[in-house]
């Protein structure tokens, strides 16, 4: 089952619930807040704001997070249950991802970047560092290349994550030659002509606690996504829909 824009209900958490059921939410999160906060007196975190628009009896919790500066869907569960099933699910790899980001190439490079990526990282001082031993294994597969429209020397990358690796698309994209513009943190400095950095968790496959199928949820026209080629367009489309078709065989 393919879910496609806002649902009805939850107008009191002020953000787009894509999915929602007792056991869950899939929530669209601005870039900018955060996903959870050790402390927050002004409850300004998307847990807090979630935490605050549930009934006291319920405690949100989190299988997975996004940073701070990405945007884009979260799960949030609502239930021990749900909790415990996302993190096995996540543990056994069954959550497929995609991401959107863009990001500064040099012409001719569409070609080498597109595929598997495979490397090593370990986490240093909130970064990630590309390691030849001892890190932790990070498969990134490029899907999709395109000029971002009126950004010159910039495009937009389809990715879809075989792992989920802290910092893994900044610090991959990076290693690659094809750094996310603007990504102060992997030696790329601002242009200092306002925030450029985007990336966004725009697609995702996963099973909500007690189904039996799995889902697909995506916001096609989310009106804060950044304009798109048409041809990438189409390409994350076809993704979704290959979810779809992969689901409606099951059934």
């Amino acid at each position: 089952m393919k879910i496609d824009g806002p649902v009805v209900g939850w107008t009191r958490l002020g953000l787009p619930v894509l999915f929602e059921s007792v056991h869950e939410l899939a929530v669209v999160k601005p870039a900018g807040v955060a996903t959870e906060l050790t402390s927050d007196p002004r409850g300004v975190s998307l847990l807090a704001r979630v935490d605050a628009a549930t009934p006291a009896r319920v405690v949100p919790r989190l299988p997975h997070r996004l940073d701070r500066v990405t945007r884009g869907i979260v799960v949030i569960a609502l239930t021990d249950e749900a909790v415990r099933f996302h993190n096995e699910q996540l543990r056994a790899g069954r959550w497929e991802k995609v991401y959107l980001a863009r990001v500064a190439v040099n012409p001719g490079m569409g070609r080498r970047l597109l595929g598997t990526h495979t490397l090593h990282l370990r986490t240093r001082d909130r970064r990630a560092e590309v390691v030849q031993s001892g890190g932790k294994r990070a498969v990134t597969e490029i899907l999709a290349l395109a000029a971002a429209p009126g950004r010159p020397d910039e495009a937009h990358v389809l990715l879809r994550l075989h792992t989920g690796r802290y910092h893994q698309v900044r610090a991959t994209m990076a290693a690659l030659g094809a750094p996310l513009v603007d990504d102060w943190l992997y030696g790329i400095p601002s242009t200092g002509r306002g925030e450029r950095f985007y990336l966004e968790h725009v697609a995702l496959r996963f099973t909500p606690w007690g189904d039996r199928q799995p889902r697909a949820v995506h916001w096609r026209e989310d009106p804060d996504r950044e304009p798109l080629d048409p041809a990438l367009r189409a390409s994350l489309d076809r993704i979704v829909e290959g979810w779809e078709g992969r689901d409606a065989e099951k059934r």
